[in-house]
């Protein structure tokens, strides 16, 4: 429906790039406008896994694979309040790369790149997908099939990645074991494709999700303008990080701080109708929310995540988390939930033909 108020709500996930042929035109946008617009194809196809088609959700009807993957928010796990904010889940650990090096490369422990590289060495998978940058920090999806490979990935782009793109490579070069690092959206995309049960699309290839914690993804050109006046070549930038409230910016000779608040004009507008901020169907997700400094949070979801964690003891360091930081992660995702409600309620409105809020958060609070 055609509607004054409404903006561009693809997430980029790259989830329809294998039923639309035209995709790549769409990359320098990141954005695809026209839902089905790969012709009769496609038509009303994308509707049924877009992670922002605001689709029925069928979680209730019991036979969403969501409950296989032990990730449904309608298991009696998510009854609790604790369940609705984060998501199902069967612990919350701090970790960190053993090996310094790869400590010193990575960001907040580098738990993420001392997994995959140990799952590649033992086999438990045999490709990663995981996101690179350009020179001028353009995120881009990329399968790492060696340890050597997924250093490429380390690192926070915080802008968005049609990570998906990435795994229907991976299929199609023939790969049995695949695992996904993504955004919520990312993530969804996968599951709601999963969630379709076609044989042809093989995505039972695809044997674990590792979610990341996401607040907002910026514009690629908005952050890349952003920066340039204030002085910034984006170019010149050797990493980004977000502490204490503040967006830091790292280039060879200076380091540039600035509050988060300052950056609202770079987010991307689908992120304003986005509820999940801790990767909520993932099998890992992980964030430094929460941990001690140098560490990162790993909300460990279903079985396969639990596999990925225990495969990855040699590589990895584990330690509790407090319950002060797992209240942190909580806090944090309400927050999400709560600002972008109203956003999602109007955006229902203004592009779905379906009348059922699929946020589980809203659905069980009203039973």
């Amino acid at each position: 429906m055609a509607n004054e108020r409404s903006f561009p709500v693809c997430c980029y996930c790259g989830a329809c790039a294998a039923f639309i042929p035209d995709f790549e035109k769409y990359k320098e946008e990141e954005v695809v406008f026209d839902k089905g617009c790969g012709g009769t194809v496609s038509k009303g196809f994308c509707f049924s896994f877009c992670p922002r088609s605001f689709a029925a959700c069928r979680l209730c009807e019991g036979e969403c694979p969501r409950k296989d993957y032990g990730v449904c928010d309608f298991s009696p796990c998510a009854s609790s309040p604790e369940g609705r904010i984060l998501g199902h889940y069967k612990e919350i650990i701090s970790a960190r790369a053993t090996e310094e090096g790869i400590r010193e490369v990575g960001q907040d422990g580098s738990v993420i790149t001392a997994m995959l590289c140990e799952a590649l060495r033992s086999g438990f998978i045999d490709a990663a997908v995981v996101a690179i940058r350009t020179e001028d920090w353009k995120a881009e999806p990329f399968v790492a099939t060696t340890p050597e490979e997924v250093l490429r990935g380390r690192g926070s782009k915080f802008t968005a990645c049609p990570s998906v793109l990435a795994v229907w490579e991976a299929i199609d070069r023939g790969y049995e074991n695949i695992a996904m690092v993504g955004t919520g959206c990312n993530i969804e995309a996968v599951r709601r494709l999963q969630a379709l049960r076609d044989p042809a699309l093989e995505l039972d290839r695809v044997k674990v999700l590792i979610g990341l914690f996401c607040t907002e993804a910026f514009w690629h050109r908005d952050l890349v303008m952003f920066l340039a006046e204030r002085g910034i070549d984006i170019k010149e930038v050797e990493r980004f990080y977000v502490t204490k409230g503040k967006f830091m910016v790292v280039t060879k000779d200076k380091e540039y701080s600035i509050p988060t608040k300052d950056m609202e004009s770079c987010a991307r507008d689908t992120c304003r109708i986005c509820e999940d901020f801790t990767s909520q169907l993932a099998d890992v997700s992980a964030g430094s929310s929460g941990s001690p400094e140098g560490y990162t949070s790993l909300i460990i979801r279903t079985e396969v995540g639990e596999e990925l964690v225990s495969v990855s003891k040699k590589a990895i360091e584990t330690k509790k988390l407090d319950d002060a930081g797992i209240k942190k992660i909580e806090r944090l995702a309400f927050n999400k939930k709560m600002r972008n409600y109203g956003m999602i309620l109007d955006q229902m409105g203004i592009c779905s033909a379906c009348l059922t809020n699929p946020y589980s958060f809203t659905l069980q609070a009203s039973h």
